[in-house]
């Protein structure tokens, strides 16, 4: 029996060994290219190396796909990050959480409501199985990630959850490319040529009228008369509310929508995800009520899958909704680091700097077209300013709000001499309110050009409706 105890613990040493050096290999490692959840969290250690984060927000797909993070910190002026996983629960939400908390002290956290729910987290199977790996993996701190593992999965799931060689062994027969691609050390998670704060909104266009068409004769996907919440997930809300009073960091709730012909009897569910949080919870529900002027049809992915996020656009009206939330309802104070050279350095021409804040005289990557205009004593021109890109280029005219608010219903016509590779020429554009953008201090017009190549610009007129003075 001492023969046989030693050969066995042998052989388990030999084969926890193998598995050691194929993790430490990559050998079995997943395709990283498109490893969101690692792609989060290692910019997260990185950016906390140096900077402080101000607004963290935790959630699942519905939040990294209805937020964008950078657009969102250039519109307070802050840092902020969002660290959210597809498919994962609030229980999960709660150790990301605990974890993120041991490298940043935020002025508030944010919990986008679509991961309360049902799901048993230790039941998860396939795809949510799947997911569940993936933003454990991605996770750092080998200690909280030990403590976490008996909540998140069953024991059977341990091993494939701490082991990327145990749970993609099935790549000898099933994807023996991805093992080459390993052993080559050309698979490399995606580098984001933006500053890494946790996006990842995938869909540029909205519902096509033949999808639409569909909820008129189909009917809505999601019924909220059949949510509910489970005791698991209930718990996870009251820990992340006990760790953050713990911390002294204000709490608050955000609800991305869904297209409003997506839902049926959402009262149902607000009614018991507000008895979730609390009748004090500080709660930006953009499902309930509803805006149909700005959440549209091009808001929201085209899909009738129960699992609907919206486009790039539904994500900067979120965005713009919950800074006007902020300032006006939560009443949480942020700081405001836009004049710091080290905010500036990291954030300057981001998506959505030049909707807040002037150009730099040094700048080198867009152009000032004018500033200070006054047109006719009734039309304030703080600044204008052309971002060029790789399909054209961006125009942002700021004005002040003393202008009369109807002068600028029809938007405001630009001519331009511009200069681009191979051809010059004068053109002419409009920049108009752009519904939902909406930020505090000034007026803001935008439009596009689709021209690549420009290299200099300089503006020759401005014409507004209504006025009858270049």
């Amino acid at each position: 029996m001492k023969k046989f105890f030693l050969k066995s613990l042998l052989f388990l040493g030999i084969v926890a060994a193998f598995i050691a050096a194929a993790d430490l290999s990559g050998l079995f490692k997943a395709d990283q290219k498109n490893n969101h959840d690692k792609a989060a969290w290692d910019g997260f250690y990185e950016f906390t190396k140096d900077n402080e984060v101000d607004v963290l927000m935790i959630g699942n797909s519905h939040l990294y796909t209805g937020i964008n993070p950078n657009h969102l910190s250039c519109l307070l002026g802050a840092n902020c990050y969002i660290l959210a996983s597809p498919g994962v629960s609030v229980i999960d939400n709660y150790y990301a959480l605990k974890e993120a908390l041991s490298r940043c002290h935020p002025s508030m956290v944010v919990l986008e409501t679509y991961s309360i729910g049902n799901r048993k987290v230790r039941e998860f199977k396939d795809g949510d199985l799947s997911d569940e790996y993936k933003s454990f993996s991605s996770r750092r701190n080998i200690f909280r990630k030990l403590w976490s593992t008996p909540v998140l999965f069953s024991s059977d799931h341990y091993l494939s959850a701490w082991s990327t060689s145990v749970r993609n062994h099935d790549f000898i027969f099933r994807d023996p490319g991805q093992i080459k691609e390993n052993r080559n050390k050309t698979n490399v998670a995606f580098k984001k040529k933006d500053l890494e704060l946790g996006r990842f909104i995938r869909f540029t266009s909205g519902i096509t009228e033949k999808t639409d068409s569909l909820y008129d004769v189909l009917g809505p996907v999601v019924d909220g008369n059949k949510f509910r919440v489970n005791r698991e997930n209930y718990t996870a809300v009251k820990k992340i509310q006990s760790l953050c009073r713990r911390k002294g960091i204000p709490l608050v709730y955000l609800t991305i929508p869904m297209y409003h012909k997506h839902v049926t009897n959402y009262s149902s569910w607000k009614t018991i995800v507000s008895r979730v949080l609390g009748k004090d919870a500080r709660w930006l529900d953009l499902q309930s009520p509803y805006d149909e002027d700005l959440f549209g049809r091009e808001c929201f992915e085209d899909t009738r899958k129960e699992n609907q996020h919206t486009t790039a656009r539904g994500a900067r009206i979120c965005d713009y909704k919950f800074v006007d939330f902020l300032y006006k309802d939560a009443r949480i104070s942020i700081p405001d680091r836009h004049e710091e050279d080290g905010w500036k350095k990291l954030f300057y021409g981001q998506d959505g700097y030049f909707e807040m804040f002037p150009y730099d005289k040094e700048d080198r990557n867009a152009i000032l077209l004018c500033e200070n205009i006054d047109l006719a004593g009734q039309l304030y021109i703080k600044d204008c300013i052309l971002q060029p890109d790789e399909t054209g280029a961006d125009i942002y005219m700021k004005v002040d709000r003393r202008v009369d608010p109807t002068l600028l219903s029809h938007g405001v016509e630009l001519s331009l001499e511009l200069t681009m590779e191979g051809k010059n020429g004068y053109y002419r554009g409009f920049v108009r309110q752009v519904p939902g953008a909406d930020p505090p201090g000034h007026y803001l017009l935008m439009g596009h050009f689709k021209m690549s190549g420009i290299k200099a610009a300089e503006l020759v007129s401005i014409g507004v409706v209504g006025l009858h003075e270049d």
